[in-house]
């Protein structure tokens, strides 16, 4: 291949969806050894739990084949949450905050 977008976080992609701006492409030379490496941008990367690599050209050849795609960086498990649906109060609502006895206090500054 001579051209390689990569698309994060798209869990069901299709060919359609390669048509839009990918994540970061990268324009690979050719390389018969497997030997070269090309850098990620670290900042888009960060936080990727699905990975999709299209490869749209090559360097002439009537088919592409690819033997070995070799990932860095560390793993960690996902934690993903469900929605938590939450109401916040902008102020309190004193029917809401029942006190069985209210005993008056006064405070005296001297």
């Amino acid at each position: 291949p001579s051209s390689l977008p990569r698309f994060k976080n798209i869990p069901h992609m299709s060919f359609d969806d390669a048509a839009r701006e990918p994540d970061q492409t990268f324009s690979l030379n050719q390389d018969p050894r497997g030997e070269l490496e090309y850098p990620t941008k670290i900042a888009r990367f960060s936080n990727v739990y699905h990975l999709s690599i299209h490869f749209p050209k090559n360097f002439g050849a009537e088919t592409t084949k690819i033997f070995y795609i070799g990932l860095k960086g560390e793993w960690t498990e996902a934690h993903r949450h469900e929605v938590t649906i939450c109401n916040y109060e902008a102020s309190a609502n004193p029917a809401d905050h029942k006190v069985e006895q209210i005993t008056p206090q006064t405070h005296f500054i001297s």
